[in-house]
């Protein structure tokens, strides 16, 4: 990766976070969706013994993690992506 693309990941990486926590304090849909998460996930949590409890926060975590992963860098290459075609194209 060049120097310009670390620099775009960096700065891109700052903007995209500072996106998604004002869309999880704005989002009206978001939030009902995490609302509907939240109580599945407690219904399904109590249904389970405590042994099993702790087996499905390791697997919800690990998911998350990964999924935080594969969602941040498809993010940061398509606005990469983005500005090498606006470079390319000599509008930058």
């Amino acid at each position: 990766m060049s120097k310009f693309e670390e620099n775009l990941k960096t700065a891109f990486s700052e903007s995209q976070y500072d996106l998604c926590m004002q869309n999880r304090k704005t989002d009206l849909h978001y939030q009902q969706l995490e609302d509907e998460y939240s109580r599945l996930f407690d219904h399904i949590r109590n249904r389970l013994g405590k042994r099993h409890r702790k087996l499905m926060l390791k697997l919800e975590r690990l998911g998350n993690e990964k999924g935080s992963i594969d969602d941040d860098l498809i993010y940061l290459q398509g606005m990469i992506d983005c500005v090498k075609l606006l470079k390319i194209i000599k509008m930058i």
